[in-house]
């Protein structure tokens, strides 16, 4: 009896220790998704590239500040010509996105057009979210882009 009592126990603390090794490994693999997560919605938006740029390239080029603050002056004037260049193909970028949604939509089922716009309505949803969190206008249409899913 005393040995049935000492092997239960035994198995009693081995499966706690295999729950708490699993539980200290899901909770490492949820820190490590979020943080990888984190840093790609920082990247989403080319203020949070412009930033990233300069975190990285003040590390690794041990920039100094008059550097620093000339580089980023470089890489603002640098998105604002690339701006000016989106402006005149925007629309066209626009209809043929509309385009290839249409020819999409007409490859799938009904039931498949219902997940489709699901889809898309998600995705323009979060790109949203995105934009509004790093301080840039969510006006897309003032920016040139579609101004959602199936528009």
């Amino acid at each position: 009896m005393k040995v049935a009592k000492l092997i239960l126990a035994a198995l009693v603390l081995f499966l706690a220790g295999v729950a708490g090794g699993i539980a200290l490994s899901d909770l490492r693999w949820k820190s490590r998704v979020r943080a990888e997560r984190n840093r790609r919605e920082v990247l989403a938006s080319p203020m949070g590239y412009r930033l990233e740029f300069l975190r990285r390239a003040q590390r690794e080029l041990n920039l100094t500040a008059e550097q620093q603050g000339r580089i980023e002056k470089h890489i603002q004037d640098g998105q604002e010509r690339f701006r000016q260049l989106w402006e005149p193909v925007a629309p066209q970028v626009r209809t043929e996105m509309e385009s290839v949604r249409e020819r999409i939509r007409a490859e799938l089922t009904p039931a498949q057009q219902q997940k489709f716009e699901r889809m898309l309505k998600e995705r323009w949803r979060r790109g949203n979210d995105r934009r509004a969190g790093d301080g840039a206008s969510t006006n897309r249409t003032a920016r040139g882009l579609p101004e959602g899913p199936g528009r």
